[in-house]
């Protein structure tokens, strides 16, 4: 009896410990975290935007296909540009309209007067009556330089629009220069390795 009394502690112990190294087996199983799948890295030498769609962001929105490849100095100064070229082109179209409204005009140098009493002379309407003008600043050779002016700045923001779109065509072309093309210290000088893909 004292044998089985002996033996039934260390039986209920085991029956314990394997009920616990279960549990804790069970637990792990439920809270360990899966197995993810191994993901698969970004190339980083391929170009954020490709060329078509960087030269159509650009051609639209100067300055923004640049921004999106991270060249944010040359999309700044194309945005500028085209700021600055539209505020030119809305004050020429402005003089431009003052030009032809006053092409016509002339400037009264004297108006008439009555020799008796020195009093102006009025017409039927009760305006003065000119004696004589002189052309105005506003001839049609003026008008002439700003509808020039005009269609200079038109041609600046369709200009700024191509370069813009083509530099950044370009920029995402050679995305992978700097990565494939490098100078290195050689043994006996200087080295440029140009690597290929083929």
């Amino acid at each position: 009896m004292l044998c089985g009394a002996l033996l039934a502690p260390a039986t209920s112990a085991a029956q314990v410990t394997g009920d616990t190294a279960r549990a804790v087996a069970d637990s792990a199983r439920i809270t360990s975290p899966r197995i993810a799948a191994p993901q698969i890295r970004p190339d980083s030498l391929r170009p954020p935007v490709s060329p078509g769609r960087a030269f159509l962001t650009s051609l639209f929105v100067p300055g923004l296909g640049q921004s999106r490849l991270g060249r944010q100095l040359p999309g700044a100064i194309y945005a500028s540009i085209e700021a600055m070229s539209i505020v030119m082109l809305l004050k020429a179209r402005n003089d431009l309209r003052i030009a032809r409204g006053q092409a016509e005009s002339r400037v009264v140098n004297r108006y008439r007067v009555d020799p008796v009493t020195g009093a102006p002379i009025l017409d039927a309407d009760g305006r003065f009556v000119p004696r004589d003008t002189v052309e105005n600043r506003f001839d049609n050779e003026r008008v002439d330089a700003r509808r020039t002016q005009v269609e200079d700045w038109i041609a600046v923001l369709a200009f700024n629009h191509l370069f813009a779109g083509a530099d950044a065509f370009v920029a995402s072309l050679l995305w992978d220069l700097p990565a494939r093309v490098g100078a290195r210290r050689l043994p006996r000088g200087f080295g440029l390795g140009l690597s290929v893909r083929w």
